[in-house]
């Protein structure tokens, strides 16, 4: 498998790799090792030091037996580690590791998290490929104080389940924020005000102290929408409030996210009522959150963010989408929210989550946040897909880009990330990932454009597809079987995060599978065997089919199901223009095929006149830029192809492009000669037929409309008129 990374990635040497996030300061020291698996452990200093630290410590090595390494473990103060004082980071959850020698190991934090992350760091190195830890001195701590994720999008929310493998997940990563506040869940939402069942209440509390456990502050958020002026509101919140400290909950949010707020002036008295008799009742809650109802930069107006920042209580946090609903991070995102607030934005990344497209998986390297901003921001977390462990492979990364942005690379942390997760199943889940890296074009214009890299190289010297050229691409499908093959014999067997991606493993295989069809087609062309190449257009016909129809989260019950697509930006637009262009190579040979092999089009791609009330539609300043064409009384017999029109079917969009074949000018969407390059998301519409008639219609970005007749041009019809109105005529010789 190939892979285009930065040099600096793969020369990165595999000590650093094994930690995750990248330390800030780390080095080697003497250079001998010993063999983590097989030592065991005497723990200097445990009954001061971090109990869950201890605990992490406790649960993953050694402990009985005679003793060949100790290990000094505690936090500033601590008698244990008093002597290195003066090398524990002076940042909150920083930590000082140094393996001294051999037989003896310090692990001391600036405070208990501290301990806790420097634990981490250790039994990473531990469970290392060798199991050999070397000598070495770390000294760390995060760049962001407040890292973390946001259960906030739409769709199915994640199981108990998934959420307590999160929390295991952010403690070995160092993230220490989590934010409960799916959209679904109807008592953080439409019925917020009511107390959780027993059952659900049981849950919550297991949650919070897991949390907890893995130094994790577990968020409970709250989206009263506008129930938040009358005294019965604010004595139900208040209420409610009190019901969730009662589970262990000891951090708090309000959303006001994705709705009408009928005043800003509501919405802050309604926070500060809440900070001041709540929050600043109870000393060991945090600090209030909220999501303002102008969350982003392009949705803000007015003086709603002004208000904001002046008139809430000063601990009171704003969470911040940057320019944007779903964009990544820059500096100036930052400033231009602190200009408005005076306060640092607490950042809400709408990545990975996808259920504004939610067709695709979003599992590629993280890229687009400035590694600048973290003096900028108050915190940084990500709101995450519906699929819990899919959103690791993004969750590690971002993890990584939280604590050290500066030593951040998107190419590098993505390849630990997948071997971190994926060891087992390392190439072919790589091979998964990278099919599996944009996501639709969508109103948010937020794109990944480093999805199939391999493949958009085989488009890149294959540039004209022939039957001689759809061969080349050949292995590059059969290694994209063979990995969904692997991948999902390991679904099967149980594997957590590829089983519930299983859907989107089929839809690479059958993908795969249609490839090496188009190749045995393309090599039925080139040996003239009209019936192998029948064969195989079933068998891709049959696959396309099947690939339009794989469904993930279908269940009973399930609140959101996903027709699943992979491979969107380079590969599937790919497979539908090979296929139509193959199809047409087979259709011009002469030979003899059933009348129903190919999908019927409205029209075959050839030339046509287009002709109204016995006009011809013609293009009378050929040559020209722009202008527009008109509808002659007469033929053209001078030249003929100034009436003359290309229409052929689009095979990505399966629309129709309308181009002039005297200049190969297009027509646009305002029914006019192009002037911009064409593309297909514009410049192309739906024809359809009826009683003999032909209507063209606008669509994609192009909108809606009818073409219709304004004097001698074409013009935009209204929808309640009779659309069918058009000649198409095919040119003979």
């Amino acid at each position: 498998m190939k892979f285009r990374f930065t040099l600096a990635a793969l020369l990165l040497p595999a000590l650093a790799g094994a930690i995750s996030p990248e330390p800030q300061k780390m080095h080697t020291t003497d250079g001998s090792a010993f063999c983590a698996r097989k030592a065991v452990y005497k723990l200097t200093g445990a009954d001061e030091a971090d109990p869950d630290a201890v605990n992490a410590l406790r649960a993953n090595l050694k402990t009985d037996g005679t003793p060949t390494v100790e290990i000094i473990i505690g936090e500033r103060g601590d008698d244990a580690v008093k002597n290195v004082a003066e090398k524990i980071p002076e940042v909150a959850e920083g930590y000082y590791l140094n393996i001294v020698s051999p037989n003896r190991v310090i692990i001391a934090g600036a405070d208990e998290v501290g301990t806790f992350y420097g634990v981490q760091t250790f039994l990473q190195l531990a469970a290392g490929d060798s199991h050999c830890v070397a000598t070495l001195e770390i000294i760390d701590s995060p760049a962001m104080p407040k890292r973390g994720v946001i259960e906030g999008f739409y769709g199915n929310p994640w199981s108990h389940n998934d959420r307590l493998s999160q929390f295991d997940f952010y403690g070995r990563n160092k993230m220490n924020y989590y934010i409960y506040g799916p959209k679904d869940d109807p008592y953080h939402h439409s019925r917020w005000y009511e107390p959780y069942p027993a059952d659900k209440a049981r849950e919550m509390k297991e949650l919070v102290s897991a949390a907890h456990k893995n130094k994790v502050k577990f968020v409970w958020a709250m989206h009263p929408s506008n129930s938040i002026e009358t005294p019965e509101d604010r004595a139900k919140a208040l209420d409610k409030f009190s019901r969730m400290y009662d589970l262990g909950v000891r951090d708090f949010a309000i959303f006001f996210d994705d709705i009408s707020a009928k005043s800003v002036d509501s919405q802050i008295d309604y926070l500060n009522f809440l900070d001041r008799e709540f929050v600043k009742k109870h000393s060991d809650v945090g600090n209030l959150i909220v999501c303002p109802t102008m969350y982003n930069k392009a949705w803000s107006g007015g003086d709603y963010l002004q208000k904001m920042g002046t008139g809430l209580n000063p601990d009171i946090e704003i969470m911040w989408t940057g320019n944007s609903v779903c964009d990544m991070i820059n500096t100036e995102d930052c400033q231009w929210f602190t200009d408005q607030t005076t306060r640092l934005p607490f950042i809400w990344l709408n990545y990975p989550v996808n259920d504004y497209g939610q067709h695709n998986l979003l599992m590629g390297p993280v890229t687009g946040n400035d590694r600048e901003i973290a003096p900028m921001v108050a915190a940084f977390c990500s709101n995450p897909m519906q699929y819990a462990e899919a959103s690791k492979v993004a969750l590690y990364q971002l993890a990584d880009f939280a604590w050290n942005p500066e030593a951040y690379d998107a190419d590098r942390s993505w390849l630990n990330a997948t071997a971190a997760l994926e060891p087992g199943n390392l190439d072919a889940f790589r091979t998964f990932c990278l099919n599996n890296v944009d996501v639709a074009p969508s109103v948010h214009g937020l794109r990944f454009y480093g999805e199939t890299p391999d493949f958009a190289e085989l488009m890149a010297a294959n540039p004209e597809i022939t039957p001689a050229a759809v061969i080349q691409f050949l292995p590059w499908f059969e290694a994209r079987r063979d990995a969904a093959n692997e991948l999902l014999a390991a679904a099967d067997a149980g594997d957590p995060l590829l089983s519930e991606v299983r859907e989107w493993i089929v839809a690479l295989q059958v993908q795969a599978l249609q490839g090496i069809e188009l190749a045995r087609m393309a090599e039925a062309l080139l040996a003239e065997n009209p019936n192998g190449f029948i064969n195989s257009y079933k068998e891709f016909a049959a696959l396309t089919d099947e690939a339009e129809n794989i469904v993930s989260r279908g269940f009973d019950g399930s609140i959101q199901s996903v027709r699943v697509q992979t491979g969107t930006l380079h590969v599937k637009p790919w497979i539908k223009t090979a296929s139509r262009q193959l199809a047409d190579i087979f259709k011009a040979s002469g030979a003899q095929y059933p009348a129903d092999l190919f999908p019927q089009q409205t029209l075959e791609n050839g030339t046509y006149y287009i002709k109204h009330n016995g006009r011809w539609l013609g293009n009378p300043d050929a040559g020209a830029k722009g202008g527009a064409p008109v509808f002659q009384d007469a033929i053209d017999d001078i030249n003929p192809n100034r009436q003359e029109w290309h229409i052929r079917l689009d095979p990505v969009t399966e629309r129709y492009s309308i181009v002039n074949s005297k200049d190969e000018r297009y027509l646009n969407e305002v029914f006019k000669f192009g002037v911009n390059p064409y593309n297909r998301d514009w410049n192309t519409y739906i024809i359809r037929k009826q009683d003999g008639k032909f209507s063209i219609q606008n669509a994609g970005n192009g909108g809606q409309k009818f073409w219709g007749v304004d004097g001698d041009q074409i013009s935009g019809a209204q929808n309640s008129e009779n659309h069918f109105i058009f000649e198409i005529i095919p040119v003979t010789d």
